[in-house]
């Protein structure tokens, strides 16, 4: 592996939390990937979990299984989650994560700095529209600056793996990564989203928001008739 390898256990913590957590398909699974900034090493990310979560997974089933991760780090964290085949699963992510969550709209294009405000319930999420290249290529110039590392383990090297195995393909738009016939790439796709994420020009502010919105709100004062007697 390229990356470098270290025991999360000697990691003094990741701050902030991310979990990217790519929507599988029919034949895909959906994952929850676990990773923040090392607090030891300005602008290192260090990735803790690679997780595939069970196959046949829908809405709230598939949200409980992403909230059984988020639960091993006390709920604490950004929940970057990709909205490209089911926009209907905000609503679930929502009402499962609250203000935690951040959409992506994977496409062929787009850099992800602009978002739209998603009407969810009793609230809303910023959902971003980026394109699946500019992930990997943002992922690529990470990984040969040194600036990204896993948790070694048989999950990590399967990541790993999914990434070595996406084939370069260079048209008239630019450079596209396909994923072969019979491979996966939903871990590949999640440590991208989570190295976007983490290096976001919004990220201060999702953050703002998160804790805003587990602020206690005051009680409202109340004046009557009594109140002046």
């Amino acid at each position: 592996m390229t990356a470098i390898s270290l025991d999360p256990r000697q990691w003094p913590g990741l701050h902030p939390l991310l979990i990217a957590h790519d929507v599988g398909g029919s034949r895909d699974r959906s994952t929850a990937v676990v990773g923040g900034h090392c607090a030891y090493v300005p602008g290192m990310l260090g990735i803790t979990e690679f997780n595939e979560l069970p196959r046949g997974l829908y809405g709230s089933a598939r949200a409980s299984a992403l909230a059984q991760v988020d639960a091993r780090y006390e709920r604490n964290g950004l929940i970057i989650a990709d909205l490209s085949s089911d926009s209907s699963y905000a609503e679930q992510l929502f009402e499962t994560f609250g203000a935690r969550v951040i959409g992506v709209h994977i496409s062929r294009h787009g850099i992800g700095m602009e978002a739209e405000r998603r009407p969810v319930g009793r609230g809303n999420i910023l959902v971003y529209h980026v394109g699946r290249s500019h992930l990997l290529e943002a992922l690529l110039s990470e990984l040969h600056a040194g600036r990204l590392c896993f948790a070694d383990g048989p999950a990590a090297r399967r990541a790993y793996a999914q990434l070595e195995a996406l084939e370069p393909e260079m048209r008239e738009s630019g450079m596209a990564y396909k994923c072969l016939p019979g491979q996966h790439d939903d871990l590949g796709i999640s440590i991208a989203m989570l190295n976007w994420a983490a290096r976001h020009p919004h990220l201060q502010y999702w953050i703002g928001n998160m804790l805003a919105a587990r602020r206690p709100r005051r009680p409202q004062q109340s004046f009557g008739w009594g109140a002046f007697t």
